[in-house]
């Protein structure tokens, strides 16, 4: 069994904290995400980690100071409408690399309540499909949602006006390795924009069984401010993150991220995330990103 990482993205909407680093590099409660995923990986596994060329140095970098392994492939890319896609950089990695073995496949902005091996000892020879149980059929439009019957998923619809469930599909997939020619096929065959994950299960599922691995429990797709604020909080204790190297005075700082080196006095942050090299003096803010080396001060 191999392992891909899927890291090639751009966040846009996570921009302006993205527009320099990868997102699955973010620290959440200072450990950047990926370090989460790999500390549950399947035993001995060396995993494909799918980068793209803008931030190919960065995830070199990291791997050479973290202690994983992980063999690094470049997608040769540098912006959002470059991309591949989730199901076209897959395609990709196994042509370029001849991959012909089972194939767990994760997104690497994802942070799970269960370990990738957990995951892996689940695997029966079937499609596998990590499912979170959402608890709200009305937020699970925003998702790919299954149905269930059993083990096995009878039905998958991506981001369904009318969810037939709230078991919500999570970047995370086990596809035997008869499977992967399958990639391609789908490819050639998808409409325009709709060549995601989510709707490769539901083109799957006429040709293969898809079993449900369903999971509750506290699980981060980081895919947004609030999210991202929300793992923050989780591993730190409810407390919003501050920095180490950050500078706090005279100020109040609620549900927040502060990152690196920001420095910010007497003002009141609320729902933010601030990123390093920033100067915030005096003002008041809310739900917003504030960029790396940004100045931000009242006027008398």
């Amino acid at each position: 069994m191999r392992t891909v990482v899927l890291a090639g993205g751009y966040a846009k909407r996570l921009w302006p904290l993205t527009l320099s680093r990868p997102k699955p590099l973010l620290p959440v409660a200072g450990r950047p995400i990926l370090d989460y995923l790999f500390a549950g990986m399947p035993e001995n596994a060396v995993p494909i980690l799918s980068v793209n060329r803008r931030f190919a140095d960065h995830f070199a970098a990291w791997l050479s100071g973290s202690g994983h392994r992980a063999e690094l492939v470049i997608e040769e890319t540098r912006s959002e409408e470059e991309k591949l896609g989730a199901v076209g950089a897959l395609a990709y990695l196994v042509e370029r690399l001849g991959i012909d073995e089972d194939l767990l496949v994760v997104g690497g902005d994802n942070i799970f309540p269960f370990a990738l091996s957990d995951f892996a000892a689940a695997y029966t020879g079937r499609v596998l499909v990590a499912l979170y149980r959402l608890g709200d059929r009305g937020a699970a439009r925003r998702y790919g949602v299954a149905e269930v019957r059993g083990n096995l998923v009878v039905r998958f619809v991506e981001k369904p006006e009318r969810p037939p469930s709230d078991l919500v599909s999570t970047a995370c997939y086990l596809f035997p390795r008869r499977v992967l020619p399958l990639l391609r096929e789908f490819l050639r065959a998808a409409e325009a924009g709709k060549d995601a994950p989510g709707y490769f299960l539901q083109w799957l599922l006429s040709r293969e069984e898809v079993e449900a691995f369903v999971f509750d429990g506290p699980w981060f797709d980081i895919g947004s401010r609030e999210a991202y604020i929300r793992a923050n909080l989780h591993f730190n204790g409810g407390e919003s993150w501050i920095s180490p190297d950050a500078a706090i005075r005279d100020s109040t700082i609620r549900d927040s991220v502060i990152l690196g080196d920001a420095v910010i006095e007497g003002c009141s942050i609320t729902g933010c995330v601030v990123d390093g090299g920033t100067h915030l003096q005096g003002v008041t803010l809310q739900d917003v990103i504030v960029g790396r080396g940004s100045d931000l001060r009242r006027i008398p």
